[in-house]
């Protein structure tokens, strides 16, 4: 009892504090939860199409790395045959 006392009396004798306008933080915390349709969507389907390609920008990404691997093997293939042959250098 004789702990509790003095909190009360200090919590009582401290002046109300004006609350921060924090905006940033209030817009992250504030955030709308997308969880249950992102759910929905990767529910979707059930196992015939692979969960990354799900979500309607997914084959656009997928298309996207493709594109990139197809241009570094079109890059990689005269190169090797390049070191291969030992033809192509600067001289």
């Amino acid at each position: 009892m004789s702990a509790i006392l003095p909190r009360m009396l200090a919590s009582k004798a401290r002046p109300a504090m004006n609350m921060q306008r924090r905006t940033f933080l209030d817009w992250m915390v504030n955030y709308p939860d997308k969880i249950n349709e992102l759910k929905k969507v990767h529910q979707a389907g059930g196992r015939k199409t692979f969960t990354w390609q799900k979500q309607p920008t997914d084959k656009l990404t997928a298309g996207f790395a493709a594109f990139l691997v197809g241009v570094g093997t079109v890059q990689l293939v005269p190169g090797l045959y390049y070191l291969y042959t030992g033809t192509g250098k600067i001289e």
